[in-house]
């Protein structure tokens, strides 16, 4: 089973691969008025997995994230 650390990991890197998936389906013109918005709304929905984590483990939090 994977840490809370290898599972942050894993969905900011899928969250990084949706984004330059998201240009390339711009440049395909893949459908992009939809398609991109796919690729936002599963970047937001992993977004939103990664706040659960940082709930639980505010030291995973990235700097651009806290408070200052």
């Amino acid at each position: 089973m994977a840490s809370l650390d290898e599972l942050e990991n894993l969905l900011k890197e899928a969250s990084g691969l949706l984004d330059k998936a998201a240009v390339e389906i711009r440049d395909l013109g893949l459908e992009p008025e939809k398609n991109v918005r796919r690729a936002a709304e599963a970047i937001v929905l992993a977004s939103e997995i990664r706040a659960e984590i940082y709930n639980r483990r505010p030291d995973l939090t990235p700097e651009y994230f806290k408070k200052k």
